[in-house]
């Protein structure tokens, strides 16, 4: 996976997350291998971060996923409300999530998973097709089998914290 250039990340947002974690943004938006490499097989010592590209990969997840959630019919309708603004800060917060679950420098600032969700009513339903593009894009994107499975694994281990609604039998 690739990043340069293709981040709708705002890079100042970037610099102030780096900065109030304490990190160099270098530290953070490492240079992400050459597309090309990304079906290597990577070192088994290297963290899962490293392996899927570090957050250039991680932005190429984040950016290819995004418009896939926001066009499914199922999906679309926990983000009509939002603005663009708000969109960016939600890639943005996804983007530093997935650096924490995979083993990247990064300390997630967000709010509380469950804390964040509650109010939004997310259905076991939606949390299953929010995995289902999850998986599609990470084999689109060519990450290794074993890395998207550890991927999804973290995305799996957080659906207690999201699904914040029971679908009535």
């Amino acid at each position: 996976m690739n990043n340069r250039g293709d981040s709708e990340v705002d890079l100042h947002r970037v610099d102030a997350f780096a900065t109030e974690a304490d990190l160099k943004i270098e530290e953070f938006l490492q240079s992400a291998p050459a597309p090309t490499q990304h079906k290597e097989r990577r070192p088994a010592q290297w963290s899962l971060y490293q392996r899927i590209g570090y957050a250039g990969g991680l932005l190429s997840l984040v950016n290819t996923l995004y418009p896939r959630v926001l066009a499914d019919p199922l999906l679309m309708s926990y983000f009509k409300h939002l603005d663009d603004e708000h969109l960016r800060w939600l890639r943005w917060h996804m983007l530093t999530l997935l650096a924490v679950v995979t083993g990247g420098p990064s300390k997630y600032q967000g709010r509380d998973l469950h804390e964040a969700h509650t109010d939004l009513h997310i259905t076991e339903e939606a949390f299953d097709r929010l995995l289902w593009l999850v998986e599609g894009t990470l084999q689109e994107l060519g990450v290794q089998r074993e890395d998207e499975q550890a991927i999804l694994a973290e995305v799996r281990a957080r659906r207690a914290a999201v699904v914040t609604f029971e679908d009535a039998v």
